[in-house]
């Protein structure tokens, strides 16, 4: 953790002087040199800082620029899709959500709250929760090769939340089956007691999956009865979404 924090600290010594050599890093960051080397050099090895070769001095390197452009697509992202999660939640009257993946865990970034008073604070924006348990993050696990997924479960081990959380693989494995054939997923109750969610998946340009949309609700007003006719509504939703970001495909009917 202290060479994590000694990498950084470089780092923000480079942004703030612009370029710097070993020497005044050293001296910025309070370093003795050799240690000073050995940062910059591996930050150098993973493409994080560039050389000049005439005066040898450290810059940021345009991975910076990579980084920071995949932070601004997310809030593109919301732009793009604010005005079909407000039709969402017209149609349906359940508040509506988008959300991306982060590594083993899902981040919600905007939601558009209906007038139910239902307090739904795990879909609050910026609510980091699990892949297992929730409507969006079972999306993103459907997407997963076997390999993929049996790592997954390797890291991640199936707690239950509520009564109705998937605590067995052989189960999660059945369930992700079925949101592959159909198209969208359900969270029953898994993540919270009465709240029921149905999502689907965002995909960009490129094809790969980049964001989840859900509908979320009391389980008293989506039944069971209202989950075919909110999964379809749903994927008409996160497909008009995709299309904006380029991704074609046949219409969903």
């Amino acid at each position: 953790m202290k060479s994590l924090q000694k990498a950084l600290d470089i780092i923000d010594k480079v942004a703030e002087r612009g370029s710097a050599g070993i020497r005044d890093l050293s001296a910025l960051a309070g370093f003795p040199p050799a240690t000073t080397h050995r940062i910059v050099s591996t930050l150098a090895e993973r493409h994080y800082l560039e050389q000049d070769p005439l005066t040898k001095k450290y810059s940021l390197s345009l991975r910076f620029l990579e980084l920071g452009s995949k932070v601004q697509q997310k809030f593109n992202l919301s732009e793009i899709a604010r005005p079909h999660m407000e039709e969402l939640m017209t149609e349906t009257k359940e508040s509506v959500n988008l959300a991306v993946r982060d590594g083993d865990e899902m981040v919600y970034l905007d939601q558009v709250r209906s007038d139910y008073a239902l307090l739904q604070l795990f879909t609050r924006p910026g609510a980091r929760v699990h892949l297992y348990n929730t409507g969006v993050g079972k999306l993103f696990l459907s997407r997963m090769s076997d390999e993929e997924l049996g790592e997954y479960l390797a890291r991640n081990r199936l707690t239950a939340r509520t009564r109705y959380t998937i605590t067995d693989e052989d189960s999660l494995r059945r369930e992700l089956e079925t949101i592959r054939i159909r198209g969208f997923s359900v969270d029953n109750e898994e993540f919270e007691e009465g709240v029921r969610c149905v999502a689907s998946l965002v995909f960009d340009h490129s094809r790969r999956p980049v964001a989840a949309i859900s509908i979320s609700g009391a389980v008293v007003r989506i039944t069971p009865e209202h989950i075919p006719r909110f999964g379809k509504l749903v994927r008409r939703a996160a497909f008009s979404i995709s299309r904006k970001l380029g991704y074609e495909r046949a219409a969903v009917s």
